[in-house]
C-alpha cells in the first residue's frame, strides 16, 4: 500500500510538473550525489504524503498531498514549494524562493497550479544522513526554542521513478 502510494504520487507530480527529453541533459551541469532523486514521507493513516524532488541544476520542489484511500489518487494538493539547494558534506540548505499554499475557503485543489502564491520565501539549514542502501533519507533539523512546536527529523523513501525540468507550477 506504502509503495502504491508512493509511485502513484510520484507519476501524478511527474504529470502536473511538466516532462523532459531524460537525453538532454548537460554534463557540466550534473552534480553526482545521492540527494538527487524524488523522496517521499507517507502517512497511511491521513492519506498524506509529502515528496521533495532534488535535481541536478541545484534546484528542488517540493509537495504535500492528501490520497483517495480507495483509489490512491491524488484529490488535494495542501502546499507546493519550489527553490534552489546547496549541499556541503551533510549539510542541506534550502531556499524556498516560491511557496505555493491551499486557500483554506476551497474545498480541495486536485492540482499544484490551483495553488496561491504566497509572496513569502524562507530558507532551511539541517543536516541529512542516509540509510539503506541510500534509499533513505533523514532531515535533521536545528533544535527547536523553548515552547516551540517544530519536528526534529524527518525520514522519506526514494521514489522509483525519474523526474526531470525545472519545477513550476504553470
Amino acid at each position: 500500500m506504502k509503495s502504491t502510494i508512493i509511485n502513484l504520487l510520484g507519476l501524478i507530480l511527474i504529470c502536473a510538473l511538466g516532462s523532459c527529453d531524460l537525453k538532454d541533459t548537460k554534463a557540466d551541469n550534473i552534480i553526482e550525489n545521492p540527494l538527487l532523486g524524488n523522496w517521499a514521507n507517507t502517512d497511511t493513516n491521513n492519506n498524506s504524503a509529502f515528496a521533495y524532488t532534488f535535481f541536478t541544476n541545484g534546484t528542488f520542489g517540493s509537495a504535500r498531498v492528501i490520497t483517495n484511500p480507495s483509489t490512491n489518487e491524488v484529490v488535494d494538493y495542501l502546499y507546493y514549494a519550489t527553490g534552489v539547494f546547496t549541499l556541503e558534506g551533510n549539510q542541506l540548505s534550502l531556499f524556498f524562493q516560491e511557496i505555493y499554499k491551499h486557500d483554506d475557503s476551497q474545498v480541495q485543489y486536485p492540482d499544484p497550479t490551483d495553488l496561491t502564491l504566497t509572496g513569502q520565501t524562507s530558507e532551511e539549514l539541517l543536516t541529512i544522513s542516509f540509510g539503506n542502501n541510500n534509499q533513505e533519507l533523514t532531515f535533521n533539523f536545528q533544535p527547536c526554542a523553548p515552547n516551540e512546536n517544530c519536528a526534529t527529523e524527518i525520514s522519506f523513501e526514494r521514489v522509483p521513478v525519474e523526474w526531470c525540468g525545472t519545477p513550476s507550477p504553470s
